[in-house]
């Protein structure tokens, strides 16, 4: 008699249907194409190159997974609580069905609740409205009779689990587990796995993170119909039900460990013109690059250390003019509105200096320092690191990225690819430059004189020493009477200086702007054995189903020749050693073989420091948006200040993890080198065990150079007797910049 009724229910459901569907000509199902294929929308994943989901882009927060990676007690609390004849029925359970038509038929109501099967749920979820309505219940129950017949329970089972919403904007369960457990779905436990399918009743009033209570006792009673159904023991639900609810809550909103490198990923991967049609927001892209999660927060905890006590410092020392506290209010939007809406200047001005909350705010904001850091990989341009700004991952919203984004003037750190130029083209580390000021006659008949940073002068002064205390003057000189300008940018080119670089003698200590990262890039080459490769991001792209769509292919090429690069390392080694960048040693106490260089550029805008082991090359600045700000005193605020602890504390600290397998090693020497001991007083050879001695290196030429100019080098390498005060005025094509431009 049960079966002759509910056999009788179900075909005035289907004639019921039938005359519905009829009426609307199947208005709104899915077709046979749809049901084959259906199109969930997917997260494209951003993983780190050791393996850890740094990020990901959604319209809906969704990953998919394979049925096998769900844990069997997250499919059985499924089934026990939400369909428990699931392997039975075929798309439609007629006797709750039954149950339900008769309760909503008895209380009269216009909505259908209840008795939606699993596979009633996963047509509703992919491919109709979520209106409560009699058509669309119909639509639904004619709908999940076809994916009956179309996918297997086990594929219906893993299409649900990928699509249904857990709130917090997590669809499906591997994005689910990962919002409120910080893992895989595969890694949750009896409690987990009840947890998230407490939560399908309800994502709003039993989401574990921010109604704990009612979550567990939810989950208490996801486990009874769990133990009701056979799927655990009474042992095993009493023990899950006394286990504590521990969230790792981590929302969607959130923008991962390193927010600046994958909103850059986001904008290279975009562009229609390298993945084609494919959508970066909802076609399930798996996104591999070259970073390391162990490194990015290693660089952002530097970052973070030294910027607090920086930033107090300047706090301290800066003081703001009335004129350019004037210029900051009358550049705010806020001051612009009103005059948009007809305040008179004075009272703008007047109300905006009285709302003294506002205008701290706004100076403030002016006064941020701000900071890049981006660490690579010399041996492949592998980006390993990087941080964009002083904002930290919890307060990130698609801010100015200073690595790529922002082209600060270089200082000093520009003036190896000067001394490179130099030792190449065959003069050696020791050959000396007078370190006296000269005065050079632009087009205009303007003088440009640049100085030494710290204003001092002296004699004859080795190549080797200039770098190593950033002499400004040598420098100038040194291009002015040896090289030629298209020579250095030709070199800065080869080495990875991509930005347009200004043909006078300026250039040489550092006034066209770069970005950080092509500075990297170009340092990458010494620490390479002069063998540049392309700074690199993203290894690889693949779509949902694990198909290559895109991959990098490996740019690089023979920068400057072995030779002259290892003497350009032993200089550079140098500014480390005993020169302006002493305090890597002395304060920081990092002590593996390095180089390097520090960089201030004019009136303390930007500070500096770009160096390497022959592992890891890591460039950082630091300064201000805003160019009118800069930093008040030589005392904190030039490279070796301001810069430099940042580097020296990222560095110390990979060297200092042993799961990086980053060792003391040291750069190649190659065997065209030449080495000769050269005394530091007479700049002469000697025996090597005598005193103030130290090994030169020269390439070929510089030792054939060194050796038909032998009779110049008697006297001191610092020779005092130059000549004194500034030189006449020297004709000078093309025209230099007025200013005078102190580097260190």
């Amino acid at each position: 008699m049960k079966n002759v009724v509910l056999f009788t229910l179900f075909l005035a459901i289907m004639l019921t249907a039938g005359q519905v569907l009829a009426k609307k000509s199947f208005l709104g199902l899915p077709s046979v194409e749809e049901l084959e294929n259906p199109n969930p929308e997917l997260a494209s994943l951003v993983y780190s190159e050791d393996g850890v989901l740094l990020h990901k882009y959604f319209l809906k927060n969704r990953t998919f997974i394979p049925l096998k990676s769900i844990p069997m007690s997250t499919r059985h609390a499924l089934i026990a609580t939400e369909d428990a004849t699931f392997y039975q029925h075929w798309g439609v359970d007629l006797r709750r069905l039954a149950l339900v038509m008769g309760e909503n038929i008895i209380k009269g109501r216009s909505r259908w609740y209840g008795a939606s099967t699993i596979t009633q749920q996963l047509a509703k979820n992919l491919f109709l409205t979520q209106e409560r309505t009699v058509s669309r219940k119909l639509k639904e129950f004619v709908t999940a009779v076809e994916l009956e017949k179309t996918y297997t329970k086990d594929e219906i089972l893993a299409l649900y689990f990928n699509t249904v919403y857990f709130g917090s904007g997590a669809y499906g369960v591997e994005a689910a587990a990962q919002t409120y457990f910080g893992k895989s779905a595969y890694q949750l436990t009896l409690p987990e796995s009840a947890t998230l399918i407490a939560t399908l009743k309800n994502p709003t009033a039993y989401n574990p993170a921010k109604n704990p209570n009612d979550a567990v006792s939810r989950r208490n009673i996801v486990l009874s119909l769990m133990e009701k159904e056979n799927y655990i023991t009474a042992a095993q639900a009493a023990q899950a039900k006394r286990a504590p609810l521990v969230v790792k809550y981590t929302p969607a909103s959130r923008q991962g460990l390193a927010p600046y490198f994958t909103e850059y990923i986001r904008q290279t991967v975009k562009p229609a013109s390298m993945l084609g049609d494919i959508n970066l927001y909802r076609d399930g892209l798996t996104i591999q690059t070259t970073l390391d999660s162990r490194m990015q927060k290693y660089a952002q905890q530097a970052v973070a250390e030294h910027l607090a006590a920086l930033q107090a410092t300047f706090d301290r020392s800066w003081r703001w003019t009335e004129s350019l506290k004037n210029q900051m209010i009358r550049e705010s939007d806020r001051y612009k509105e009103m005059i948009d809406d007809g305040v008179t200047d004075q009272k703008a001005m007047a109300k905006l200096k009285a709302d003294t909350v506002w205008l701290n705010g706004l100076l403030r904001d002016k006064t941020r320092i701000q900071v890049a850091l981006v660490a690579i990989n010399p041996s492949n341009g592998h980006v390993k690191a990087w941080v964009g700004g002083n904002s930290s991952p919890d307060d990130y919203k698609y801010q100015f990225d200073h690595v790529w984004q922002a082209k600060r003037q270089p200082g000093s750190t520009f003036k190896p690819f000067v001394y490179t130029t130099a030792i190449d083209k065959g003069l050696p580390a020791n050959f000396r430059v007078l370190d006296q000021p000269l005065e050079l006659r632009s087009g205009d008949g303007s003088i440009w004189s640049p100085r030494n940073s710290d204003g001092s002068s002296g004699g004859m002064t080795t190549l080797r020493d200039a770098l190593c205390r950033s002499l400004n003057q040598v420098t100038v000189r040194l291009s002015y009477e040896q090289l030629k300008v298209s020579e250095i940018i030709s070199y800065a080119r080869r080495m990875g200086i991509t930005s347009p670089l200004a043909p006078n003698l300026s250039l040489a200590l550092g006034t066209s702007e770069v970005n950080p990262l092509e500075l990297a890039g170009a340092f990458s080459t010494f620490a390479n054995n002069g063998i540049w490769n392309e700074p690199v991001s993203i290894l690889k792209v693949d779509d949902k189903n694990h198909r290559k769509l895109s991959e990098y292919i490996p740019n690089r090429h023979v920068a400057i020749d072995s030779t002259t690069n290892f003497v350009m390392i032993s200089m550079l080694k140098d500014v480390i050693n005993r020169g302006t960048g002493a305090a890597v040693r002395s304060t920081y106490g990092f002590n593996n073989e390095a180089a390097g260089k520090t960089g201030t550029t004019q009136s303390m805008r930007d500070a500096w420091f770009a160096g390497f082991t022959p592992q890891l090359v890591a460039v950082v600045w630091t300064g201000f948006d805003d160019e009118r700000i800069k930093f008040t005193s030589m005392e904190y605020g030039q490279g070796a200040r301001a810069a430099l602890p940042i580097w020296a504390m990222f560095m110390k600290r990979c060297y200092g993890d042993p799961s990086l397998k980053l060792e003391n090693r040291y750069f190649h020497i190659p065997e065209t080198v030449v080495a000769v001991p050269i005394s530091g007083q007479t700049n002469a050879p000697s025996e090597l065990l005598g005193s103030n001695v130290y090994v030169e290196y020269f390439t070929p030429k510089g030792f054939e150079y060194y050796n038909s100019h032998a009779s110049s080098y008697s006297g001191g390498a610092s020779d005092s007797t130059g000549h004194g005060g500034g030189y006449p005025p020297i004709p000078l094509n093309p025209a230099m910049p007025p200013e005078n431009h102190n580097r260190q």
